[in-house]
């Protein structure tokens, strides 16, 4: 196995007790961490691979833990719309023309995007009707380029507001079934699988989700042990809009009614959550689900700010994610936990609300616990997969660097990342692709495919600027 070490960089583990070397060394070994010290006098070589991090702050490869790949053909459109009102203008019209090869398209763009911002593993929450030639397209991209990808599985069936569906309720979970045990890992763990489910009020009222198709949801992830990522607690809090609307209308919040149904546990990802009561967040906390905080999500559409900080306080799992691009265009997670810490700070009128430790915490260890995978990523420790960033503070927009960690969070970019591994195997190497995808050629192919998605669903003016006359 080629062994590899990494030193002289200010190496952050995330371990349990946050240990912090600021001249520290990792040792890689094959796909996997061997060793992390404060330095390297008394490491044993030989060594195949030496990376010198000075000038580098080396932490846990980043996770989104709420990404839509297809929403990348689409940057842009979203401008100036709340969610109800996105989905019918933009999303409902161009989401008919997508075929597999968008798929795999999509998941080249969203999977080198990340890669190139230090990002080595995310969540692909589908909401399109995918067949397992679907998910064979998808996936090539991250294997290809070495990234670890966990797909989201949507669950659907033919339903009031999906009468095309092919398949009924009963035939659905026959088809996932089958399916399943041939997805959960492959690629030595590139490619994982979770559920994805839409529960939430919106897609209730819409008839797309029923409370059966919910709890035969659930009863799936339990025989096979899955996550089940969803959306929730999400839309305009207004009288005239979704949530608040439905909330009146049933009596119960949406996670009141996960729970009621007895359904509410350490299996869901519950991805936004920001109109989450105080009862809501103390069911979440007692019943073990993560939450997903997509802060540049919820900011561009005029969501609201969601309650993360307070979440993190009352014991909830917090991640962050980047949710898709059609709505903030970037998939960057460093602007996303600058974004976090921003959001929550000025939500709470609190400069400690959010520090960006915590941010770095989301984005790391949190992520990996809420994707059911902390025992194998999220942390440099001894055993892990080795997923590993390093980005380079050694620039005028970081430096001087008097604290590595606020220097990562609130003056980096993603486009800082200079080494990356995933699994032990190097794929970013001096800020470029170690993989000879052809980025320019896959870029020019989603720049004519949007152009021709984007024509045909008559979203031309949206693509123009809008100049405020007022």
């Amino acid at each position: 196995m080629t062994r590899t070490l990494i030193r002289n960089g200010y190496v952050v583990t995330m371990n349990r007790q946050r240990d912090v070397f600021s001249a520290g060394s990792v040792v890689v070994n094959g796909t996997k961490i061997e060793k992390v010290s404060p330095g390297d006098a008394r490491l044993d070589g030989p060594f195949e691979n030496v990376i010198d991090a000075s000038g580098m702050i080396v932490i846990p490869g980043l996770i989104n833990a709420h990404q839509h790949f297809y929403y990348h053909l689409f940057k842009g459109l979203a401008n100036g719309l709340l969610i109800e009102d996105w989905f019918p203008q933009v999303v409902f019209k161009v989401t008919p023309y997508l075929t597999d090869d968008d798929m795999e398209l999509t998941s080249y763009l969203a999977n080198i995007e990340m890669l190139l911002s230090g990002t080595t593993c995310s969540l692909n929450h589908l909401r399109l009707a995918s067949t397992e030639a679907t998910l064979e397209k998808l996936s090539r991209p991250a294997i290809e380029l070495g990234i670890r990808q966990v797909v989201g599985k949507e669950v659907q069936c033919r339903l009031p507001g999906n009468p095309r569906h092919p398949r009924t309720l009963p035939e659905e979970i026959a088809f996932l079934d089958g399916l399943i045990p041939h997805w959960q890992s492959r690629s030595d763990g590139l490619i994982r699988l979770c559920l994805a489910v839409e529960c939430n009020a919106v897609a209730m009222e819409a008839g797309v989700a029923s409370e059966s198709m919910l709890i035969e949801c659930k009863e799936l992830s339990d025989r096979f042990g899955l996550k089940v990522s969803t959306h929730h607690a999400a839309g305009t809090l207004s009288f005239d809009k979704s949530y608040l609307q439905l909330m009146r209308k049933t009596g119960r919040t949406e996670t009141q009614a996960l729970a009621q149904l007895g359904l509410l546990d350490d299996h869901f990802i519950l991805a936004h959550c920001i109109h989450c009561s105080e009862t809501d967040i103390e069911l979440i906390a007692g019943s073990g689900a993560s939450v997903v905080y997509t802060p540049t999500s919820e900011a561009i559409r005029a969501g609201g700010i969601g309650p993360a900080a307070a979440m993190a306080r009352a014991g909830v799992n917090v991640a962050l994610g980047s949710d898709g691009p059609m709505v903030d265009y970037s998939v960057d997670m460093v602007e996303q936990m600058k974004a976090c810490l921003l959001l929550q700070n000025v939500k709470h009128l609190d400069p400690s609300a959010m520090p960006p430790e915590r941010s770095l915490e989301f984005a790391t260890i949190n992520a990996a616990k809420a994707l059911g995978l902390e025992h194998e990523i999220g942390s440099l420790e001894p055993g892990k997969r080795a997923d590993i960033a390093m980005f380079n503070l050694a620039n005028p927009h970081c430096g001087p660097v008097n604290n590595p960690v606020s220097a990562l969070v609130c003056s980096a970019k993603g486009s800082d990342a200079h080494t990356v591994l995933v699994n032990g195997k190097v794929v970013v190497r001096e800020y470029q692709l170690v993989s000879r995808v052809d980025v320019h050629g896959l870029l020019d192919r989603g720049q004519r495919r949007a152009a021709e998605i984007i024509a045909r669903a008559e979203l031309n003016q949206r693509t123009m600027p809008q100049w405020s006359r007022g």
